[in-house]
């Protein structure tokens, strides 16, 4: 039987299925890449039915082989509704596995160390002692737990990478990674996140075992990702943690060391409040201060140099002593027998934190392929530090592109069928392309309403007169809204202004979790929800409990994030046209899935109102309305009930 009757015979068992060509040619373009080994990024509107058409393909061939998403809900989908399908129409068990960051399991290790260190009287213990009474029946997951952990007790025994002993801790038998690894190397499917498979490839393969082809669904997300896997940070109080953790498990440092190493962190803190200030080494005249808080570039002078020169000095004399130091004497035998594995773990997080500070001692190079900048809370006096690489995409060539084929899936990938701008962030070597249409029709179902007097987002005035449009538009709609912004504080300020006089129930993000605000929004007739990026996508309301979208303006990247304004001044500087390769398709790549959010299905109806005039008086917003769906475009809200797309 061929591939497409093998297929068409899986579906069909749907209820109420109906074929769709869309899924049956990105099904087909699937099984020939994984047949020919090819990577392929394949565009599919919103109904195209694309979690079948890559899962299909993948469980008729061999195993292992991996599906990673941006988001826990589309996990949810594959691991509880999609798969106990398939099962059901292959005759056959799948054998799938979910795949968790190390950050999810307990470490055994810290457990029974913080057992003996955390004293009674501590706010954290009762909590500790939940967790001690569900050990022996437990899977050691923290998301399984019937009770809350507190942040702050996690991340003191949540496992890591960095001092991870492997088969030299006393519980590796028994630590749930190597079990989930075990598994995974059973299974056909192993399902997991973006950031856990980039993980695996920033460590070589350590975390998830061969297989044979990846599908990256909600591939959009993956440059971010493969940048913040390769992101270096260093926090305020980096060096005195490390001091307290070898003190608590090693023994007292010498007093010269840690001195020193104190007296360079408040040094430092000193040397970026005066970068903040305008001081020795000034900030980007882009600098982002909200609430205390300042995000800067960080252009390494020679003060800055010295002092992180001076930390390295210091971390190697430390580690030089660690490695000689002797265990002190009188140490309790079941202390003793595991003071060399205390003193690796501090050696291991020792050499991570130097590695670290690599980059913004020795590596620091305004024209070098990292951008290094700072995030400065002045009212509670920390700072962090951050590192990141301006492109991944010859790193992902050597490390991920070589090694098995890979399919890139979204609703979102190309600019008007343009693949390019995606091809190049990742470096993805001659993929098959295809774009397929959603099979919804835009024209019937959807009308978008650009204001025709509102002021351009950069003049004075617009803030006022937006929200004046959002309060016409939302009785128009009768609430039933999603109202999204491209910034918090525009968020804050509209809702502040109009929820009083709304005669709707309205809530905006951060009054309850994102999940909370969802099946509030879903129960509540007539609901309207204020909300930022989160929201622009990875969000399914079908039917006329979400009948209209409103978008404050065109998502351009944000000009003071110090990664954007790296990447804008590289692509100056090589004389690139930095709006249209960069700026530009970012915009349209979020304006899709803004407006994405509006059809669910064959039925919905409903308004998109995008505030910005930009979008009709630029020359720019031909290219953007292009690579939207088509659907009629109106000036005016009383055009909207001529042409009958509003919900009803």
């Amino acid at each position: 039987m061929s591939f497409e009757d093998s297929f068409r015979r899986i579906v069909g068992q749907l209820p109420g299925h109906e074929p769709r060509a869309a899924q049956e040619l990105m099904a087909a373009t699937i099984d020939d890449a994984l047949r020919l080994q090819r990577h392929a990024l394949i565009e599919a509107g919103t109904g195209c039915g694309k979690s079948f058409a890559y899962l299909i393909p993948l469980l008729l061939g061999e195993g292992p082989v991996v599906v990673s998403t941006a988001s826990i809900a589309l996990q949810e989908q594959l691991l509880h509704k999609d798969l106990p399908f398939l099962e059901r129409a292959l005759g056959r068990p799948i054998p799938v596995v979910l795949a968790k960051g190390r950050n999810h399991y307990l470490c055994q290790q810290k457990f029974w160390e913080l057992d003996r260190l955390l004293p009674v009287t501590d706010g954290r213990r009762p909590a500790f002692e939940d967790l001690r009474a569900r050990l022996t029946d437990w899977d050691m997951d923290v998301a399984s737990l019937d009770v809350r952990i507190p942040e702050d007790l996690w991340s003191e025994l949540g496992q890591t990478t960095e001092d991870c002993l492997g088969p030299r801790c006393e519980f590796h038998d028994r630590n749930p990674m190597r079990v989930q690894r075990q598994r995974m190397a059973e299974a056909h499917l192993i399902v997991t996140n973006h950031a856990f498979y980039m993980a695996d490839v920033a460590l070589g393969g350590q975390l998830l075992p061969a297989h044979r082809a990846v599908v990256f669904d909600e591939a959009h997300h993956l440059p971010a990702v493969a940048t913040q896997a390769y992101l270096a940070t260093i926090g305020r109080y980096s060096q005195l943690s490390l001091l307290q953790k070898i003190r608590r498990r090693v023994a007292p440092i010498p007093e010269g060391i840690a001195r020193h190493l104190i007296s360079l962190e408040a040094t430092l803190f000193e040397c970026l409040l005066s970068s903040a200030e305008g001081g020795a080494m000034p900030p980007s005249p882009l600098a982002a201060q909200q609430q205390g808080r300042t995000s800067f570039r960080l252009f390494p002078d020679g003060r800055f140099l010295d002092v992180a020169e001076g930390i390295l000095e210091q971390l190697a004399e430390l580690r030089h002593w660690l490695k000689s130091e002797p265990a002190p004497d009188g140490l309790l035998p079941d202390l003793a027998h595991k003071a060399p594995l205390h003193r690796e773990r501090c050696r291991m997080q020792l050499d991570g934190l130097m590695r670290r500070w690599e980059h913004f001692a020795r590596e620091a190079d305004p024209g070098g392929d990292r951008v290094a900048w700072v995030e400065l809370d002045r009212h509670r006096g920390t700072f962090d530090l951050k590192s990141a690489p301006l492109e991944t995409g010859s790193t992902l060539a050597r490390d991920l592109w070589t090694k098995r084929p890979a399919i890139l899936t979204s609703a979102t990938l190309a600019v008007d069928g343009d693949f390019s701008y995606f091809r190049r962030q990742l470096a993805i070597p001659d993929p098959v392309e295809l774009a397929v249409a959603s099979p919804f029709d835009y024209r019937r179902q959807a009308t978008l309403y650009v204001p025709r007097l509102l002021p351009q987002p950069n003049e004075p005035g617009f803030a006022e007169d937006a929200r004046r449009a959002i309060r016409e538009i939302l009785m128009f709609s009768q609430g039933r809204a999603f109202v999204l912004f491209t910034s918090h504080r525009a968020m804050r300020a509209a809702y502040r202004t109009l929820e009083p006089d709304l005669p709707f129930p309205a809530r905006q993000q951060g009054d309850a979790p994102r999940t909370v605000l969802l099946d509030w929004f879903r129960q509540t007739p007539h609901a309207v929800l204020f909300a930022t990026a989160s929201f622009w996508e990875g969000v399914d309301v079908p039917g006329d409990a979400l009948s209209c979208v409103i978008i404050d303006r065109l998502p351009f990247s944000v000009p003071d994030d110090p990664v954007v304004q790296a990447r804008v001044d590289q692509l100056k500087a090589r004389g690139r046209d930095w709006f249209s390769e960069y700026t530009l398709p970012e915009a349209i790549i979020r304006l899709k899935q803004g407006f994405g959010r509006l059809i669910r299905t064959g039925t919905d109806r409903g308004l998109v109102a995008i505030l910005d005039n930009r979008l009709l008086t630029k020359s720019y917003g031909a290219s953007i309305l292009k690579a939207l769906p088509d659907c009629p475009t109106v000036r005016d809200l009383d055009e909207v009930r001529s042409i009958g797309t509003e919900s009803r």
